[in-house]
């Protein structure tokens, strides 16, 4: 199975089309982008239940189970409309969302999924008995990353999100 949603030639047809001049490299720099992009992906788009437990926003399921790195291919999925989505297909939206991510990626590396340290994110104002507190949101030296919310990406999945149920008890009256 792949480690990266879509290929190298057509994320290079896709950023061409739209004059990414900063898509550049050989193949092999576009592929670590692709498969960082693909993880970003897969990890941005789920969420935690009230039960702690992780879920995908997508619907259905692998369809290459656990055997399956990715997200995608899923059985049982449908677009925000209620449209079938085979069970071997990878959305185009999925596609285009990667490249989008992975342009990001090519032009810095990492950026996608920085390492975040809290201790480093704290500042400390005081005036007198006024005391503010709060976390710089830079990249900058001595700054700390956050993550990016890339808004073409998340327009890019929004067909493909679902509602999804929480879990707990219920009690009916009858």
């Amino acid at each position: 199975m792949p480690d990266f949603y879509g290929t190298v030639a057509a994320a290079d047809a896709y950023h061409a089309a739209r004059a990414n001049a900063a898509w550049t490299g050989d193949d092999s720099a576009k592929q670590a982008a692709l498969i960082r992009a693909s993880a970003y992906i897969d990890g941005k788009y789920q969420f935690q239940n009230a039960c702690g437990r992780w879920e995908s926003l997508f619907s259905g399921v692998k369809t290459g189970g656990r055997a399956q790195n990715l997200q995608w291919p899923r059985t049982g999925a449908t677009d925000n409309e209620g449209s079938p989505i085979p069970p071997d297909e990878v959305p185009i939206e999925i596609e285009q969302a990667t490249y989008e991510a992975a342009l990001r990626e090519i032009v810095t590396p990492g950026s996608l999924s920085p390492d975040y340290v809290a201790s480093g994110a704290i500042k400390r104002q005081k005036l007198d008995v006024l005391e503010i507190e709060y976390q710089a949101a830079s990249t900058a030296a001595g700054g700390v990353p956050t993550r990016p919310v890339i808004t073409v990406v998340d327009e890019l999945v929004a067909p493909l999100l679902g509602c999804k149920t929480y879990c707990g008890v219920a009690v009916f009256v009858v």
